[in-house]
């Protein structure tokens, strides 16, 4: 192999082929996958909840009166499971009090309802938070106002829709007294909290929460910007000039201030 075919092999092995993308399509694109990634956020939580609603079928069926809430003399509250124990996995007892760690760990009962309904609310705000802020941190278009703005909104939204879902899981819970099937109010807390996320996105599409409170923001922002500039001004001012400092101090009564020679 001479020089000239060494140098046309080694070029070819280090060959690197970059394709330049005008800026309208990587906008385009990029603005694409962050709404993927935004509406994956939003559906981790309906999916680990559905994924749980799925276990409890498993483990109790569908059959109705399959669980009953009552109160002891005590003052405790147990749940009362029907039903042959030994054709369940997990729940093998037949009478557990409602805030006992597996009843809570399976989602029975309303302690555990509203202990898997937070648990969603926390993973979702922090993906949609996540997604904000890495948009924030590599766009230089976008600013701290609509990052704050943006966060905002999704929290407000998050936490209706969490606070609906276990109103509407707890009081389908209550019905457990009468006798119910085990997933049945879980089942009705997720679909709540879907509906009312989906409403709650229109809502803000229609009316312009998220873009009104990025306008406040960004009022307050100004605001803030304006006390900073004041104050860096003033100071800026009394620095140059200590015997202006000296006559403030004076109208409050005899302060002396050692200023060198100008005092």
């Amino acid at each position: 192999m001479n020089l000239e075919q060494k140098l046309v092999r080694d070029l070819a092995n280090n060959e690197h082929i970059i394709h330049v993308l005008p800026y309208d399509e990587c906008k385009l694109e990029y603005e694409e996958t962050k709404g993927h990634l935004k509406t994956t956020a939003n559906i981790a939580s309906p999916i680990k909840d559905s994924t749980d609603a799925v276990r409890l079928l498993k483990e109790f069926g569908y059959k109705n009166n399959q669980i009953v809430m009552k109160r002891s003399y005590g003052g405790k509250e147990y749940i009362i499971f029907k039903g042959h124990p030994g054709n369940r996995q997990i729940i093998k007892g037949t009478r557990y009090l409602k805030d006992n760690p597996k009843i809570v760990r399976m989602v029975i009962g309303p302690k555990g309802v509203a202990k898997s309904i937070k648990c969603g609310f926390v993973i979702t705000f922090v993906l949609c938070a996540g997604v904000e802020i890495f948009d924030y941190i590599i766009n230089d278009i976008v600013t701290l106002s609509n990052l704050l703005g943006i966060i905002t909104s999704d929290l407000i939204q998050i936490g209706i829709s969490s606070i609906a879902a276990a109103v509407a899981g707890i009081a389908a819970g209550s019905i457990a007294v009468i006798g119910s099937s085990v997933a049945a109010p879980f089942i009705i807390a997720i679909g709540v909290g879907v509906c009312t996320t989906w409403a709650l996105g229109k809502i803000d599409k229609n009316l312009g929460v998220t873009k009104a409170l990025i306008e406040s923001y960004r009022k307050a922002g100004v605001k803030l910007s304006e006390i900073e500039y004041s104050v860096e001004k003033w100071y800026n001012f009394l620095e140059n000039n200590p015997v202006a400092l000296k006559e403030v101090f004076g109208a409050f009564g005899r302060v002396r201030i050692p200023f060198g020679n100008g005092y």
